[in-house]
């Protein structure tokens, strides 16, 4: 599992897939020559985050050993139930 962090269409930026299995988050928007929206997504490789925001540039990426981790600035959304493995 890892972390993704990346930029996206601002115009829509939610996935093109629904449900999806992991959480997301739509972080805030980047100015620029083009507006973009930035996500904050959980999954398991980059090829999970270009199915579901086939326009994801600017990607990085961080391990999630421990799976999700839910903040304050990062609240479990109301939408998701984790599947039991």
């Amino acid at each position: 599992m890892n972390r993704y962090r990346f930029q996206c269409n601002a115009g829509d930026p939610r996935p093109m897939t629904w449900p999806i299995p992991h959480p997301y988050w739509i972080t805030g928007y980047s100015l620029g020559a083009e507006e973009k929206a930035v996500v904050v997504a959980y999954g398991g490789d980059e090829d999970y985050i270009l199915k579901n925001w086939p326009d994801a540039e600017n990607i990085t990426s961080e391990p999630a050993p421990e799976g999700y981790q839910f903040t304050d600035r990062f609240p479990k959304p109301t939408w998701f139930t984790p599947k039991e493995s």
